[in-house]
């Protein structure tokens, strides 16, 4: 399987950190309980760690369909294929519009693939990987299917949505440590195809660690249904973003070494670029420094901030874009997730 086609599209709208530092005093000078210059500091501590300078929301103007379509054209066009010759689309976003039917059939419908078959998978920050490894499959067991569109479109910052305005209303301190992973979000579309070229099957290595998946969340309003038992953590019913940053990371580090370490025993050769998920350029860093990395990491994070599961896609559209990236090259996706899951896998170009 190779990566034909790929292409990512940013919203218009730049926000840097001080934007960001105005909009949590705007939303919570009248509700902190505390020095509201103490809240800035933080903030702004905050945002330098994590390595973050700007990330893009949508203006007023833009919508994400408007978007998708262009980064499946240029995909398209960069396939060398024609519409319809697509047999399979997968939705994979965190976001979407729909839980029923797939959101995968309102994006064939926009994007002239009626007949195409399509589906979501929901997976957190994992679903593009988890829709490469599916992808994988079908081309590599169904003779039927030659090509499948993976869409992720990642666009959390709606004026009244699961991140704003609530996860920028701090009455105090605490609840930072739910509500400052907001703070990262960015906007973005992507859009890859991949190929069947009689390659060997790509490989593939999963972790999943199901004792944490309370430290991420973003639930329905009937989600108690689902909980088997307290797990003292408090989910907000109202479809809010609640990502438990320090505690993911605390939990998950061990593991996210040891899937990328998985997958190196099974490679005979050295990844020439490495495509980590976008959720810290110093969680990246300290991930690479215990993992003992030496090939080169690529990630988008500081100039476009956590896009979730468009991260890696984002990722490789750049250095393509930069020249660091060629046909034929052979990378790796790595992947720490909310779930909480871990993956590492090969990327054919």
């Amino acid at each position: 399987m190779k990566l034909s086609g790929i292409d990512c599209q940013i919203p218009s709208n730049k926000i840097i950190n001080e934007d960001i530092i105005e909009l949590v005093k705007y939303h919570s000078t009248s509700h902190y309980q505390g020095n509201i210059s103490e809240l800035e500091d933080w903030v702004r501590r905050f945002l330098n760690i994590t390595g973050i300078k700007s990330r893009f929301w949508r203006s007023s103007k833009e919508k994400p369909i408007d978007l998708i379509k262009v980064a499946t054209e240029r995909a398209l066009n960069m396939s060398g294929l024609r519409g319809n010759e697509i047999d399979m689309l997968i939705y994979s976003s965190i976001d979407r519009g729909f839980i029923e039917p797939a959101n995968a059939s309102f994006i064939c419908k926009a994007i002239g693939l009626e007949k195409t078959r399509c589906f979501d998978i929901v997976d957190a920050c994992m679903g593009w990987g988890s829709a490469v490894q599916t992808a994988n499959a079908f081309l590599h067991s169904n003779p039927d299917i030659n090509s499948i569109m993976i869409v992720n479109a990642e666009f959390p910052m709606d004026q009244v949505g699961s991140v704003l305005p609530n996860n920028f209303k701090i009455i105090n301190l605490e609840e930072l440590q739910w509500k400052s992973p907001s703070f990262t979000l960015g906007e973005g579309v992507s859009v890859c195809i991949f190929e069947n070229n009689n390659s060997p099957s790509c490989k593939f290595e999963f972790i999943e660690d199901a004792r944490y998946a309370e430290l991420c969340t973003i639930a329905l309003l009937n989600f108690k249904k689902f909980i088997f038992a307290e797990n003292g953590k408090t989910i907000d019913p109202k479809i809010q973003f609640s990502a438990f940053g320090t505690e993911l990371l605390k939990n998950g580090m061990d593991s996210a070494v040891e899937v990328f370490n998985n997958l190196l025993k099974q490679l005979n050769y050295i990844p020439k670029i490495i495509f980590p998920h976008s959720v810290s350029l110093k969680v990246i860093q300290d991930a690479v420094l215990n993992a003992n990395i030496t090939s080169k990491i690529y990630s988008t994070f500081p100039e476009l901030g956590n896009l979730a599961t468009a991260s890696i896609p984002s990722s490789i559209t750049k250095a393509l874009l930069n020249n660091s990236l060629e046909k034929g090259d052979k990378c790796v996706g790595w992947i720490a997730s909310a779930g909480m899951k871990f993956s590492a896998f090969e990327i054919k170009i």
